[in-house]
């Protein structure tokens, strides 16, 4: 028995996908609002143009890039239990149910999230095993837009017991992230050695590095925190409409992030983020489509490829709400997922194409993984589960309840949490509920029971502090073009 592993490019296409992202950078080139990243790039041997914010990377610098590159990262949460290897050939799932809008848990209502609701959402997130770290489950929407990457570290970092992984837009913001964080893990040192949290560099496709998250990038790398590079081109409006076109430009977005941040840190934990779209042509509405999953597929062989550390999005729904598209459209992207060998997979509770984040889509969805991780590891071939001498022993017209072989094996079936799989009358009599019903009463068990490890009190107090001096610098914050 073993996982089953699925290739969906040959050799030779990864290849070509590969030398096509290499052609885009040496000749295309990228756009790059940093002067100091376009420093870095030309004293590392690029082609740069300061004037008009390009540069051209030649395919050696690549090449040293990818050497230097870690090939494999640990990701740490606050309590060492929750520590996890990137690279190792382990599937790790993040709830990152998306911003700006949440589904409130008393009334349903679609609304803007609050620190609250974000609270509350990293609480049941905490609680679920098959949560191994936590991007964002809403936001601190009620707080100065300028501090808002700030307080949604240190309220998803106060409710967690697990890994975070965050945003940082502009190189102050990143700072105090780092000083936040340096608090929790106790020190910077502390820091480097056990990297709490990772921060997602965001590309403007097509190939636009902006200043305020490459500079962020640049001072977290420095500080040792792992850094998911994260393009998101839309084929047919920010690649090209062609599949492999959009892989080929994703894949030279990474390549140049990849290749700033080796040269200003080497050596800096670097993950290789896959989530491409498609547009709807008649709306202009990005999609989740067999053809974006296809391309995040390609792309997380590609890493594999470079033998780096990955995540993607596959776990995406575009549905509004808890229904059969959102069910049907995360599992097909899960279970593909799953035999390509993914690090990270992306978007437990994420529902309306990461617009929301909804509390009982992340029970359901940790119950979509344990179903397809029982699904992909296969069946035991061998003389006792063959059990041929239990078969002769119990004859034909026989009986296998009594046997010793079923006692022994059998609790390694699959055994639902929320699904109902009673006869009707059984569930009719237990209220007729459906299944988001069901995981609306295991939230509600959740929040009532789970309460992660609070900061101690000299912690609280030194964050209280950083976020009073943040508060004072907030109009700085905002150096993001």
């Amino acid at each position: 028995m073993g996982t089953h592993k699925m290739s969906f490019l040959s050799e030779a296409e990864l290849d070509a996908v590969h030398r096509a992202s290499m052609e885009i950078l040496e000749k295309t080139g990228i756009s790059v609002g940093s002067r100091e990243a376009l420093d870095i790039l030309k004293r590392s041997g690029a082609k740069v143009d300061y004037e008009n914010e390009m540069a051209w990377i030649p395919p050696n610098l690549v090449e040293e890039a990818l050497k230097r590159a870690p090939r494999q990262i640990k990701y740490c949460g606050r309590n060492p239990k929750n520590d996890f290897v990137l690279n190792t050939g382990k599937p790790h799932f993040c709830a990152d149910g998306g911003y700006p809008f949440v589904y409130d848990l008393e009334t349903g209502e679609r609304k803007y999230s609050t620190k609250k609701d974000l609270a509350v959402n990293t609480v049941i997130a905490d609680y679920l095993d098959h949560v191994d770290l936590i991007w964002l489950l809403g936001g601190c929407g009620d707080v100065p837009d300028p501090l808002l990457h700030v307080y949604n570290m240190y309220t998803t970092m106060k409710n967690t017991e697990k890994h975070f992984e965050g945003d940082s837009t502009n190189a102050m913001e990143a700072g105090y992230q780092i000083e936040i964080a340096s608090a929790i893990a106790g020190g910077r040192e502390e820091l480097k050695a056990r990297p709490i949290f990772s921060m997602v560099i965001c590309v403007i496709s097509p190939l636009r590095f902006d200043k305020g998250m490459t500079e962020a990038g640049l001072k977290l790398a420095e500080a040792g925190v792992p850094l998911v590079i994260y393009p998101m081109p839309m084929a047919g409006v920010s690649a090209p409409v062609s599949l492999a076109g959009t892989m080929a430009v994703s894949n030279a977005e990474f390549l140049g992030g990849l290749v700033i941040y080796q040269f200003a840190s080497s050596g800096a934990p670097i993950v290789y983020a896959a989530d491409t779209g498609t547009a709807d042509f008649r709306t202009g509405a990005g999609i989740h489509s067999p053809e974006a999953i296809l391309m995040n597929l390609g792309l997380e062989q590609l890493a594999r490829f470079y033998d780096l550390p990955r995540e993607t999005g596959n776990m995406g729904t575009g549905s509004k709400i808890l229904d059969a598209q959102s069910g049907y459209e995360k599992a097909i992207g899960l279970i593909p997922s799953l035999m390509n060998a993914p690090d990270i997979l992306l978007g437990l509770g994420a529902l309306e194409s990461c617009r929301i984040t909804c509390p009982e889509s992340l029970v359901i969805d940790n119950e979509i993984i344990d179903y397809a991780l029982r699904y992909i590891r296969g069946i035991e071939v061998n003389k006792n589960t063959l059990a041929v001498d239990v078969i002769h022993g119990v004859g034909p017209r026989g009986n296998y309840l009594g046997e010793k072989h079923t006692v022994e094996h059998y609790k390694e079936r699959w055994e639902s949490r929320i699904a109902d799989i009673s006869a009707f009358e059984t569930w009719e009599k237990q209220g007729s509920k459906p299944l988001h019903t069901v995981a609306g009463e295991k939230v509600e068990q959740i929040l009532a029971t789970h309460k992660p490890e609070p900061f101690s009190g000299a912690v609280e107090e030194e964050l209280t502090y950083i976020l009073k001096k943040a508060e004072t610098e907030k109009e700085s914050f905002t150096d993001r073009s």
